[in-house]
C-alpha cells in the first residue's frame, strides 16, 4: 500500500492531466447540470476550485438565476473547525481564507452564514466501499468536520462529491477512517 501523501500526489497529478481534457470535463458539467436541475429550490454549498478542480461556478450560478428560492453559498474556512457557509452571488466582494482561497465576508447577507440544502464536494479522488462511496481530499478535515457536525445535530444537508471517474481509488490503496465521512451521492464522469 502506497503512503497517503503520495497517492494524494499521483491523484493530484492524474486530476491535472484529466482536468486538460474537454471531452471529459463537458461530460462532468453535464452530469452535474442534471443532478441539478431535480431542484427548485434550496442552498447548494459548492466551492472555489482550486489545483485543477472542476469548476462548479458558471453552472451553479446559472442554477441560481433560474428561481428566487435558489441560494448559493461558498464555504468560510476556520481552522480546524467545521465550515461556516457564506451566501454568495456572482460579483460579491470576497476575502481570502486561511489557505488563500477567496471566501464570503459574513455580514454581507447574513452574520451567521447559511445552512446549505446540498454540499457539493470536490474530490482528489473518491472509493466505493461498504456501500458507500467515500472522498478523498488534501487531508485537512474540513468537509469530513462539518458532515460529521451536521449530522450529529440533525441538520439534513446532501453530500455530493464531484469526480473525475478515472480518479478511483480502489480499497486495496485506502480505506476510509474513523473520521472520514460518507458521501451521499458521487457525480463522475
Amino acid at each position: 500500500m502506497t503512503t497517503l501523501n503520495s497517492l494524494r500526489q499521483d491523484l493530484l497529478q492524474k486530476r491535472l492531466d484529466l482536468h486538460k481534457d474537454l471531452e471529459i470535463r463537458d461530460a462532468l458539467e453535464k452530469s452535474l447540470i442534471k443532478y441539478l436541475d431535480q431542484f427548485d429550490q434550496g442552498c447548494l454549498a459548492i466551492y472555489w476550485p482550486i489545483n485543477s478542480e472542476f469548476d462548479p461556478r458558471p453552472l451553479a450560478l446559472n442554477w441560481a438565476r433560474q428561481h428566487s428560492t435558489k441560494k448559493l453559498a461558498l464555504p468560510i474556512v476556520k481552522i480546524n473547525q467545521p465550515l461556516i457557509f457564506g451566501e454568495w452571488h456572482d460579483g460579491d466582494k470576497l476575502e481570502k481564507g486561511p489557505q488563500g482561497i477567496p471566501q464570503p465576508i459574513l455580514n454581507i447577507h447574513s452574520a451567521d452564514g447559511i445552512q446549505p440544502t446540498i454540499i457539493l464536494l470536490p474530490c482528489l479522488g473518491w472509493s466505493s466501499q461498504n456501500g458507500h462511496f467515500w472522498r478523498l481530499g488534501y487531508g485537512g478535515g474540513y468537509y469530513d468536520r462539518t458532515l460529521e457536525s451536521y449530522r450529529t445535530n440533525g441538520l439534513a444537508v446532501k453530500a455530493v462529491g464531484v469526480a473525475y471517474g478515472a480518479l478511483e481509488v480502489k480499497e486495496d490503496a485506502w480505506r476510509p477512517q474513523s473520521h472520514d465521512q460518507a458521501l451521499d451521492e458521487l457525480i463522475c464522469a
